[in-house]
């Protein structure tokens, strides 16, 4: 909804099980971490990304600043519990380890227009895939994600 909202719905009975006034804009994309049924991030027109712990939502587990404009798609890696990335209107991709103080990892600059879609590559570990309205699509490892400076999930 354009209302800020995240909502959590039970499909077979069409009810909304849960309502969490998640940001002050509209939300554009909702992510679950692959590693904890309870943790999901949603991205905003707000510029911000939220960590959000279903069991306890009165506040953000992080809430991930940086971004100059509305967020496009959030997405969790499926190789690390704690790393996700961000796409946005501002030409970026941000790759955050929400456990961290100081979350960002990284900032990719390589498109000359917004950046619309992102997505990790399921079988090769910390490959992105992302696209732009460049009429452009890159695959690539960024720096960040080396096995050096980030450890997998067991």
């Amino acid at each position: 909804m354009g209302d800020g909202t995240l909502r959590v719905w039970d499909v077979k009975g069409a009810v909304c099980r849960l309502a969490i006034p998640a940001h002050k804009a509209e939300i554009l994309s909702c992510d679950w971490c692959k590693y904890d049924q309870n943790i999901v991030a949603t991205g905003s027109v707000d510029c911000s990304v939220c960590v959000w712990d279903m069991r306890n939502v009165r506040q953000p587990v992080n809430q991930l600043l940086g971004h100059t404009y509305a967020i496009r798609r959030v997405k969790f890696s499926p190789f690390s519990k704690t790393l996700l990335a961000s796409c946005s209107y501002d030409f970026t991709v941000r790759f955050w380890d929400y456990s961290r103080n100081q979350p960002l990892l990284d900032t990719v600059e390589h498109h000359s227009e917004f950046v619309c879609g992102l997505d990790f590559n399921l079988h090769i570990p910390n490959q992105v895939v992302d696209c732009s309205w460049d009429e452009t699509v890159k695959i690539y490892t960024p720096a960040c994600l080396s096995a050096a400076t980030h450890s997998t999930a067991p």
